[in-house]
């Protein structure tokens, strides 16, 4: 009878590969990191740097349009020869639309902007979640890797002295195989390090020792959640956009109509009281042509094709969405199904296997299952995180480590 396969708990399996990471990771020493610092550096991404600049413009300057479109002094002569007996003030009084559609565009361009805000925000998080998650790929590969060796390596020394020749070609061919396979994973270790180095440090050594990663219960309720509403912030964005369209031709038409002026004027030749030297005068602008209306009626026909563009755009979304819903429904399935195996195999682990070739046989198939259960866990986790961000989830608050298994909460700093 062949003794039963070693047992390995998650946290344990955690940590032996995190243990071997760190040793790929020697040559730069760093200071672990936490899965949520990893997501604090999203704040400092450069691609926010403008739109905090623009939102910082617009909140220390003034953008309220004055009621005088423009002031102008007025000077009349009789001749070239005689001093200046008339003068006028002119007022050209703005389009009381034009100051309103005005004032609507700012206050609607500074909320846009902190959309946009929020849009890049959810997509940096996006970019550090998938980081997070493929780093914690890694670990966990390389961790199913040295658990099968170290299994074959207790069974060996388990059976020390009764081994014969045969089977222990076969123990010591298999170690040979595991170990070459293993340093091939290495080496792709460190193609993935240099990436990491290039994009974020903070990725080449996060702390999985410790960390409780969500379940597929949670993660389940969490799309659940969210997955109701209609919303996608793509989509949102886009909406966004156009809405200050509209407020940008509505101003375009206001500012087509000049309503007219208001004029002051004093004339030294009047003689008399002062009121009789006064003049004043109001001019009307009657809108009955406008030589800004044929373009005026591009732009509105330009917004009419881009709200049918917004509708379709919508209309897509709401179809893959529905295709990432399959998806992961289907992964779910699938994961469930490997999860079933496995408890299978490890009960006949439990029960023991007879002769070299079973156990040798039983080992390949319960890694092979333990891998392929690994990688659905891994893409479900992928998949999850894409339909958050999608739905704008990862960047609005209150933030939230969508990895964490109670989705515990976090600020930036």
């Amino acid at each position: 009878m062949v003794k039963r396969f070693m047992s390995i708990s998650p946290m344990a399996l955690n940590r032996i590969g995190f243990a071997i990471l760190l040793f790929f990771l020697s040559g730069s020493v760093l200071a672990q990191s936490s899965v949520d610092q990893v997501l604090q550096q999203a704040a400092y991404d450069t691609r926010l740097s403008s739109i905090n600049q623009q939102l910082s413009y617009y909140r220390s300057n003034s953008f309220k349009s004055p009621a005088i479109r423009e002031l102008e002094l007025r000077v009349r002569g009789n001749n070239f020869d005689s001093s200046p007996d008339n003068f006028a003030l002119r007022l050209g009084i703005l389009n009381p639309k034009e100051r309103t559609a005005n004032n609507i565009f700012n206050v609607a361009k500074e909320n846009y902007l902190l959309k946009t805000k929020d849009h890049l925000l959810n997509e940096i998080l996006s970019e550090k979640y998938n980081g997070l998650i493929n780093n914690f790929d890694l670990v966990i590969t390389l961790s199913l890797m040295q658990e099968e060796k170290n299994q074959i390596k207790a069974f060996e020394l388990a059976q020390k002295g009764i081994l014969d020749l045969n089977d222990w070609i076969k123990l010591d061919q298999t170690l040979l195989e595991l170990g070459l396979k293993q340093a091939d994973f290495e080496s792709l270790i460190h193609a993935k390090n240099s990436e990491f180095m290039i994009n974020d440090s903070l990725f080449l050594n996060v702390d999985w020792d410790e960390f409780e990663l969500v379940s597929l219960d949670e993660i389940k309720n969490t799309i659940a959640l969210h997955n109701h509403k209609s919303f996608f912030l793509e989509v949102d964005l886009a909406s966004g956009k156009l809405h200050l369209d509209r407020l940008k031709l509505n101003i375009d038409y206001a500012e087509s109509w000049n309503i007219g002026f208001f004029q002051a004027g004093y004339d030294m030749d009047g003689g008399g009281a002062l009121k009789k030297q006064m003049d004043y005068r109001i001019g009307i602008t009657i809108p009955l042509f406008n030589e800004d209306k044929p373009k005026l009626k591009r732009e509105e026909l330009k917004l009419m094709g881009t709200a049918v563009e917004l509708k379709h755009l919508e209309e897509i979304n709401v179809l893959i969405d529905r295709q990432r819903m399959k998806q992961f429904n289907d992964l779910v399935l699938r994961y469930e199904m490997l999860l079933q195996k496995e408890q299978e195999l490890s009960n006949l682990a439990a029960a023991g296997v007879d002769g070299i070739d079973g156990f040798l046989a039983l080992s390949k198939y319960m890694t092979s299952v333990k891998k392929s259960l690994h990688k659905t866990n891994i893409k479900i986790l992928l998949l999850y995180i894409e339909i958050l961000e999608k739905k704008g989830i990862l960047g609005a608050e209150p933030y939230l480590n969508y990895l964490s298994k109670e989705l515990n909460p976090f600020t930036f700093n």
